[in-house]
């Protein structure tokens, strides 16, 4: 008997893997998932919030309140 060892990073191909072992007619497979610690995908979050996002796509937010509001008048007499 033979033993083959897999180390899988993503969750879908472990379910791809597993149901190819199925039809293959694999007896016996044993599958554990590694988790992983509270600080180290703090830290990984934390990272992507240090590293931003480009907002430049979003354009110029005082020009899209003025277009969008245009049609809106407001009675400044009445404060």
């Amino acid at each position: 008997m033979e033993h083959i060892t897999f180390e899988i990073d993503n969750n879908k191909d472990l379910k791809l893997l597993i149901t190819i072992a199925e039809k293959l007619g694999i007896r016996k497979f044993f599958y554990t998932y590694k988790l992983k610690s509270k600080s180290t995908e703090l830290s990984k979050l934390l990272k992507i919030i240090d590293k931003g996002v480009d907002v430049s796509n979003f354009g110029d937010i005082s020009e899209w309140q003025r277009n969008t509001r245009a049609d809106r008048n407001i009675n400044l007499s009445n404060l």
